[in-house]
């Protein structure tokens, strides 16, 4: 089933990626030679999103096979104007809700003035539940559609909005919305701190936690293959 050996690629590349980026973090940047291994491993952590990302679009159209590889690593160079995507998506939502947050008092002096409100925690609420959708959905189904459209038609694909188009269109966004907030953001949430009352600190504790993580790492794989599979569909 194509769903099960992409979900596993998307596994085995956040396994590497992780280890890589977990390494930059834990390299001190005290001499030129440690600033140089830094500067390596944020590069390796970019070059395996490139690589699990290209894959599991190309997983998706063509399935897993013994090409897969060279085609994902072929596929790399996409990820860089996608980062840039989403990377300004969201320092344009931060803005936006940064901007809200220090206008707050003017805007309840609105409220209260037009329609005689004096709660509106309502709207400032209804702001960052949006901001985090646009976010955890919105850029990523924006930056994923890209990608595709350049990993599997070329980079004359930038050229038209059909990528555009199809990321945002309603059918797609609800999709994606509906697979982050089942599979993504209510496993991480509720699963992972999960741990039952009557739980012996022996090693059926250690077996548990195992257990749960590897549920919750299974979960999420899937919804991001899921994901990719929407923002990728059709794209050209």
């Amino acid at each position: 089933m194509r769903l099960v050996a992409v979900t596993a690629w998307i596994l085995c590349g956040a396994a590497l990626t992780g280890g890589a980026y977990w390494s930059f973090l834990t390299t001190p940047e005290s001499t030129i030679w440690t600033l140089a291994v830094s500067a390596l491993l944020l590069m390796t952590t970019m070059f395996l999103v490139g690589v699990t990302v290209s894959g599991a679009i190309i997983g998706w159209r063509q399935g897993i096979s013994t090409r897969l590889p060279r085609a994902a690593i072929a596929g790399v160079p996409a990820i860089l104007p996608t980062l840039a995507l989403v990377a300004a998506v969201w320092w344009l939502t931060g803005s936006a809700t940064d901007r809200v947050t220090i206008d707050s008092g003017p805007i309840n002096a609105w409220f209260i003035a037009t329609f005689g409100w004096d709660d509106v925690s309502w709207l400032f609420t209804g702001v960052t539940w949006l901001a985090n959708w646009v976010k955890w959905v919105v850029a990523p189904m924006l930056a994923l559609s890209m990608m595709a459209g350049i990993v599997l038609g070329g980079w004359r694909t930038l050229a038209g909005i059909s990528w555009l188009r199809h990321a945002l269109a309603p059918v797609n966004i609800g999709i994606a919305t509906v697979l982050f907030a089942a599979l993504i953001a209510a496993p991480w949430i509720y699963l992972t701190p999960w741990r039952p009352a009557n739980l012996p600190a022996t090693t059926i504790e250690l077996v548990f936690i195992i257990a749960k993580l590897s549920v919750t790492a299974g979960l999420m794989a899937t919804g991001v293959a899921l994901i990719i599979r929407q923002a990728s569909q059709r794209v050209l």
